[in-house]
């Protein structure tokens, strides 16, 4: 059977579950916020299955979503229910905070895997839920800055930040010959077997700890012009030429560099993307970061500096306002770039630069310098996406994994820009107008 697209697999398993109207798009299939905020990371789990996520399922992970979402099915019309509960009880408790669907979705399907179908007490607990949760959200950023606010506390804090940076950062260079052969066959052949060796060894950590070291840039750049054939442009991981160490609280920060982000910040994070229930301590919380910003990359688990070395090794050729990357490039970075190179907004932008059009006489400089940037954009996006992996303690599982992960990072960035540019036309619409 050929592969099957997936969004039509899940309107077709959803269009058997009764009940579930208040979560359905007007075809009768899932809202988009329904697959991102609930089948995806609760009822499928994307997360720890990412195969059944990608765009076309074969026939075995196609059976393997639609059985998922069936045996589902109560709970996920008991979730409708708990919905409609907490939109009343939103309004009633006059919460204006997020998008309703985006708070309550995740909070009816808790709801529904602890309580079932909605009760005659539906309403006090749909409240207090809602109380819990906003209430939670403010107490966890309040602990942290008030943690963070003790002189004391706060000076402990830097200098174990300093004793654990220095005592990671190699006097001698870690670049081996060896672990730029691995990164270079992984980049190559994307095989289960190149990924094992890669995510076993040292060799993404070597290549964040290369960046602390003077001249760190020119080492790394040297390093990813071997790999790939391409000359790397700022990536934005750091200000100068090496990594500073970064300071501990988010006032402190100077600049936007990836790898220089704040402990605070960083630890503001993990408190977004961790349910109030499943927290540590604030204490602990701060500790596990500091350990992590140590290390290469700033990712504690060998696997996922990989992942970013990778992400790091492909970034330069992310270029799509030049149109196809060379072919001395690996082809899954030729691949990445083709990817974003033929949309069109990419395209449009490109005759506008090139005036072979004249809709668009002065392209937005925002949007070109953005286009023009897309590696460092694509490189956040990652970085942000393996930091949650490694706080939950998730690795990817073979190549296919991390290749679905990068690629799919391309994509959301791609999308993100595609959103703004068509905002930017709407806005010019008049002048575009007067000029055709």
């Amino acid at each position: 059977m050929k592969p099957q697209l997936r969004s039509v697999v899940l309107a077709r398993a959803w269009q058997r579950i009764p009940g579930v109207a208040v979560l359905s798009a007007p075809d009768g299939g899932p809202l988009t916020r329904t697959v991102k905020k609930i089948i995806d990371p609760l009822v499928v789990r994307t997360a720890a299955r990412p195969r059944l996520g990608r765009p076309l399922l074969d026939e075995a992970s196609a059976a393997e979503v639609t059985q998922l979402l069936l045996a589902d099915a109560p709970r996920l019309h008991a979730t409708a229910e708990w919905f409609t509960h907490l939109k009343k009880q939103r309004r009633a408790l006059r919460i204006t905070a997020g998008n309703v669907q985006d708070v309550c979705f995740p909070l009816a399907y808790e709801l529904a895997t602890g309580f079932g179908t909605p009760g005659p007490d539906a309403a006090e607990t749909a409240a207090a839920a809602l109380r819990d949760l906003h209430g939670e959200r403010a107490t966890g950023a309040d602990d942290l800055a008030g943690y963070l606010a003790d002189p004391r506390v706060a000076a402990d804090l830097t200098e174990e930040l300093h004793r654990r940076w220095h005592a990671a950062t190699p006097a001698d260079d870690l670049l081996s010959a060896e672990g730029i052969a691995q990164l270079a066959e992984f980049v190559e052949t994307l095989a289960d077997s190149a990924w094992r060796a890669l995510a076993e060894s040292g060799a993404g950590h070597a290549l964040g700890l290369a960046l602390r070291g003077p001249g760190g840039s020119a080492a790394v750049a040297k390093a990813v012009q071997e790999i790939s054939g391409t000359t790397a442009p700022d990536l934005g991981l750091q200000r100068g030429d090496h990594t500073a160490v970064p300071p501990l609280s988010r006032r402190d920060e100077t600049g936007a560099e990836l790898l220089e982000r704040s402990v605070e910040r960083r630890v503001r994070a993990t408190l977004r993307r961790t349910p109030a229930d499943d927290r540590a301590p604030v204490a602990d919380l701060v500790d596990e970061e500091l350990s992590r910003v140590a290390v290469g990359f700033g990712l504690e688990r060998p696997a996922l500096a990989g992942c970013f070395a990778l992400g790091v090794v492909v970034a330069p050729a992310l270029r799509p306002l030049d149109g196809a990357a060379s072919t001395a490039v690996p082809e899954f970075a030729r691949r990445l770039n083709a990817q974003v190179a033929r949309e069109g907004y990419v395209l449009h932008a490109r005759r506008a630069l090139a005036g072979g059009t004249p809709l668009t006489p002065r392209p937005d400089p925002g949007l070109v310098r953005e286009l023009r940037e897309f590696a460092k954009q694509f490189l956040g996006r990652l970085w942000i996406r393996l930091h949650g992996f490694d706080v939950r303690g998730e690795t990817p599982a073979d190549a296919a994994d991390v290749r679905d992960l990068v690629t799919g990072v391309v994509r959301s960035t791609s999308l993100d820009l595609r959103t703004k540019v068509r905002r930017a036309l709407v806005a010019r619409l008049p002048e575009l107008e007067a000029a055709s």
